[in-house]
């Protein structure tokens, strides 16, 4: 996959393209971009994912805006995997948020060569939301694009959106966060250097600073660290390290039973199985070691590791 910039443009190629923030990438919106590389492949076409950084409410109504499910980095990735062709990132600002619905249709097909375009049956576009999807349809007919609509995914009879994700990710839960995502949740992330306390009180561990914004309750779950094509069975621990010093937010993984070499890694990524407990302050790193130690227990029954 190709991530296009503003002098790629033109496109010289016809495409099928999708628009929207896929922040959580749950099931809904990996049914539309099968369909987009389906459809593309069947056209002879081209596929398209164009997505907004940051999210268009962390600009226009800050105070409002919603928690971050995943992370850029994690997105393409994900988009990668699916076989989409093209990624285009727009950079959402206040100058892009007054563009006319017309506008930004006009762009679609002249600067992305798109001729179809498959949404969900909610989107808005264009100045204020002005744009929906009946304005689609009477723009494409001037600008040669078709629009297509795609019902709403349901689980449980409950429509699939990031908002419930966001909700359950709060609380804690990945395991029905997983259910409506198709996949075992996932933050990837750069490997920082800490301050080595996890190494010397016998329990080292890979660090990772969390994405800004990250929807999920602290504490402690078991899961997977991976790299290089394996997964390694985890203890993670997301927040401030209260016993330590309380200031810092981390997450932490212990790899549960291997010494694994990864000095040499510049990045990994985090799969969280299950809630195991809260965050807590102890009175000492005794008290704390035996935590681990029961954490790593309680982990292993998770992950059925022996």
């Amino acid at each position: 996959m190709k991530v296009l910039r503003e002098e790629d443009l033109p496109l010289n190629e016809e495409t099928v393209c999708t628009i929207g923030n896929f922040d959580g990438f749950h099931k809904g919106h990996s049914y539309i971009l099968s369909k987009v590389e389906e459809t593309a492949e069947k056209e002879g076409k081209r596929s398209v994912v164009i997505t907004f950084e940051p999210h268009p409410k962390k600009v226009l109504f800050p105070e409002k805006a919603p928690c971050r499910i995943t992370s850029l980095e994690t997105k393409i990735d994900l988009l990668t995997a699916k076989g989409i062709d093209y990624l285009y990132i727009i950079h959402f600002d206040k100058k892009f948020a007054e563009q006319s619905p017309e506008e930004f249709i006009k762009f679609l097909s002249q600067q992305l060569r798109c001729r179809r375009l498959i949404v969900g049956h909610d989107w808005k576009f264009g100045y204020r939301g002005e744009g929906d999807i009946q304005k689609a349809k009477e723009l494409g007919k001037k600008y040669n694009l078709q629009v297509e609509v795609i019902p709403p995914v349901k689980s449980d009879n409950e429509r699939i959106s990031s908002t419930k994700i966001r909700e359950l990710l709060k609380e804690g839960k990945v395991e029905e966060v997983t259910a409506l995502l198709g996949r075992i949740y996932c933050i990837k992330g750069k490997i920082e250097k800490g301050d080595q306390i996890g190494k010397k009180i016998g329990f080292p561990t890979i660090n990772i600073k969390p994405p800004e914004d990250l929807c999920l309750k602290k504490g402690v779950y078991s899961g997977y660290v991976s790299f290089n094509g394996k997964m390694y069975p985890a203890v993670i621990n997301y927040g401030n390290r209260p016993t330590v010093d309380g200031k810092k937010l981390f997450i932490e993984a212990h790899i549960i039973g291997e010494n694994v070499d990864i000095s040499e890694k510049k990045e990994v990524k985090i799969f969280l199985k299950r809630f195991l407990r809260e965050e807590k302050k102890f009175d000492s790193i005794e008290q704390l070691k035996e935590q681990i130690q029961s954490d790593i227990k309680n982990a292993k029954k998770v992950l059925e590791v022996r």
